[in-house]
């Protein structure tokens, strides 16, 4: 059973027919619905990831699901609000905060009785080679992909007795990411950075998804899937 959060857009809703290929899917969104696939295999959620009682009612009412499934969660949940740090607003500090990392803690922290319970769990964080550059701009967004980093190593440590492993796959530039919503000018200046000049493929990602859930060795690693960058 994989749980995919930020299913509804980005690259989230690009791979999500390609994981319903791997497993059953319960997809979860916020404001933008998930678009229709016609699949037997894909359960579609509304839930807010900065409501801790929300996420405890949702892990409730898959409760059996999750039990009688290997479980796999996957964040692609992300806000992205740019701003100079001199100038950056507490409000849009603490929202990306409480998307980018409090949702992703909150979610895997409530998940995680379940993987421990059945000895087998996979934790996958989907960071960030822009945010770890520390791009100008970027200080929240840096500051959450960052973090999420160290979230990941810790949960590596703590649970791989129970065959659980936390990995974070740090992206790089896809034409389906936030990419796609740039201005004309900083596209160019991103794709130069990459040595090939070409952007990301969705298959890529999907790769690296299945090579993470089929590895019991590879724990608290961060893999970049960024064209060398």
């Amino acid at each position: 059973m994989i749980v995919l959060t930020g299913a509804s857009g980005g690259i989230g809703k690009v791979i999500l027919p390609y994981l319903l290929d791997i497993d059953e899917v319960i997809g979860i969104f916020n404001k933008t619905q998930i678009q229709h696939l016609g699949r037997n295999n894909l359960v579609c959620e509304q839930l807010d990831l900065e409501n801790s009682i929300e996420i405890r009612a949702f892990v409730n009412k898959f409760k059996n699901k999750f039990k009688s499934s290997r479980v796999i969660v996957i964040h692609f949940a992300a806000v992205k609000i740019d701003g100079l740090v001199a100038n950056y607003s507490e409000t849009d500090w603490d929202k990306m905060m409480s998307v980018n990392l409090k949702g992703n803690f909150l979610l895997t922290q409530a998940l995680l009785p379940i993987m421990v319970n059945k000895k087998w769990g996979r934790i996958i964080h989907i960071s960030s080679r822009g945010g770890e550059c520390g791009d100008i701009g970027t200080i929240a967004y840096s500051t959450t992909k960052t973090g999420l980093i160290g979230m990941s190593r810790v949960l590596a440590k703590e649970y791989a007795r129970f065959n659980i492993t936390s990995n974070v796959l740090a992206l790089g530039h896809f034409e389906s990411g936030l990419y796609s919503k740039l201005s004309d000018t900083l596209k160019e200046t991103l794709i130069n950075q990459i040595p090939s000049k070409t952007l990301g493929q969705t298959a890529d990602v999907v790769r690296a998804i299945k090579f993470l859930i089929e590895s019991q060795c590879v724990n608290g690693a961060t893999i970049n899937i960024d064209g060398g960058i």
